[in-house]
């Protein structure tokens, strides 16, 4: 007696048989990529480094300017403003103020916001006295300085009004207190209180790049970096200049 099969017997039976090769599959692992969390972990990988850099900026600045103050204390002539260290240093002081004053509000950051004061005020400190120091050397020299195109360059806006701003006062002074006409007063009698710079003093300087001596006739001997020289300051202007020495 025959019998009727369905198609799904049919089917089993055929593949007790002959097995129909399939294609491997590969798992895929799961993997949970969030867009935000990569933007923001690149952000703070960005802000990180624009912080370290800034702050290497600020160090280098401060040296250069901490550098500049010494140099102008004993040099005996007035040397050229130091103009994108002053503006690089103020802008980070009125930051820091505003920084500091926050967080002197809230408790749990006060500590923190007295040390960033202490900081600040390191800073203002270097650029007060740099600042003071190029002001006193600008009132003592102040009609040889006006009266040379180099030395007027070498001044800051400021500094430059300050100057003119002092030499009418004391021609005002002289006006009254000797009184001599204008032409007497410009001609001769001011130049007796010109006060020009004492380029023949004797200066110590530390030497930051190979430099030859002055009296050397044998070209390979060189004072090395880390050598400390005493000559007179008119024989070191130059190296002074382009940074191959500083004053001690």
């Amino acid at each position: 007696m025959s019998r009727i099969f369905s198609l799904n017997e049919l089917g089993h039976a055929g593949s007790s048989r002959l097995s129909r090769p399939t294609r491997p599959t590969r798992e895929l692992p799961d993997i949970d990529l969030d867009i935000d969390d990569l933007t923001d972990s690149d952000t703070e990988d960005e802000k990180d480094q624009e912080t370290q850099l800034k702050d290497a900026e600020t160090s280098n600045d401060y040296e250069i300017l901490k550098r500049s103050l010494i140099n102008e204390e004993f040099s005996p002539e007035i040397l050229m403003y130091q103009d994108k260290a002053i503006d690089n240093l103020d802008k980070l002081i009125q930051e820091q103020d505003a920084v500091s004053k926050e967080m002197l509000v809230t408790h749990e950051r006060k500590q923190f916001g007295m040390l960033l004061f202490s900081g600040t005020d390191r800073i203002k400190y270097i650029m007060e006295k740099y600042l003071l120091c190029r002001r006193n050397k600008i009132e003592t020299q102040v009609l040889g300085i006006l009266s040379s195109p180099i030395y007027k360059e070498r001044l800051s806006t400021a500094e430059l009004t300050h100057a003119e701003d002092y030499k009418m006062l004391l021609e005002d002074y002289l006006k009254a207190e000797l009184k001599l006409p204008n032409d007497c007063l410009e001609d001769s009698i001011i130049k007796t209180f010109e006060k020009k710079p004492d380029l023949s003093k004797t200066v110590f300087c530390r030497v930051l790049k190979n430099i030859v001596p002055r009296d050397a006739q044998d070209t390979a001997i060189q004072h090395e970096p880390g050598d400390v020289i005493m000559d007179k300051y008119a024989y070191m202007r130059d190296a002074l200049k382009d940074n191959s020495v500083e004053l001690i």
